[in-house]
């Protein structure tokens, strides 16, 4: 057991893991702060309570599994398995191209990337780049052995993108449709708006005395 203790704690940390650890430790800073300005937990959460507690669960598992795959090339190759990833090595490359088709012009980017992979994601896919995620596109089209990506961002602002930005021909290459925060904010409505296919707005709670007398265990 120490062994296999010994050889984990040799492994270097995911580059993921840092901003995590600061994300959990600002959360659990905010509720020691405010712990005793509020009611204590409700055994039961109200409807509208749960929804925001699940989805902030659900957004919190979606970052964590992009994360994941991001910082391990292993992870990374079970999406590529299922088709919701690909790698392979930029065959053809346009890093000037522009769009034209609106009012203004905009860098859009071109690779062709030649793979093995059994991609089955969709033409207007949204996809990005897995060692540097900030680099987005859209899947083109698919056929061949290849995959037609434009690049959307993270390329900088100007009309002509950032030294390096954009992969050139022959490097090697990993597209995936995770992406860390895909998973959007959502609105709920106030307790008091609580709609009536969930009990509608529940009743105000009021301590008493013998609330300190049930059992939590």
């Amino acid at each position: 057991m120490w062994h296999a203790i010994g050889v984990l704690r040799a492994l270097p940390e995911g580059a993921s893991v840092a901003r995590r650890w600061e994300r959990d430790r600002d959360a659990f800073t905010y509720y020691h702060q405010t712990f005793g300005e509020a009611y204590p937990q409700a055994r039961v959460d109200s409807p509208v309570r749960a929804a925001k507690r699940l989805h902030d669960l659900e957004r919190a598992q979606d970052a964590y599994d992009a994360q994941r795959a991001f910082d391990d090339p292993l992870v990374m190759a079970e999406h590529r398995l299922s088709g919701q990833a690909f790698g392979g090595v930029v065959s053809e490359c346009d890093p000037a191209r522009l769009d034209e088709t609106g009012k203004r012009p905009r860098l859009r980017p071109h690779l062709r990337v030649r793979t093995d992979d059994p991609v089955r994601l969709e033409p207007g896919a949204t996809v990005c780049n897995a060692a540097r995620p900030a680099l987005k596109g859209k899947v083109v089209e698919i056929g061949d052995g290849s995959v037609l990506v434009e690049l959307t961002g993270g390329m900088g602002r100007k009309l002509s993108p950032e030294p390096g930005s954009v992969p050139g021909v022959g490097d090697g290459v990993c597209f995936t449709s995770l992406t860390d925060g895909s998973f959007g904010a959502a609105r709920f409505p106030d307790r008091e708006d609580t709609p009536w296919t969930h009990g509608g707005p529940p009743e105000e709670y009021v301590p008493t005395d013998e609330d300190a007398e049930e059992d939590w265990s």
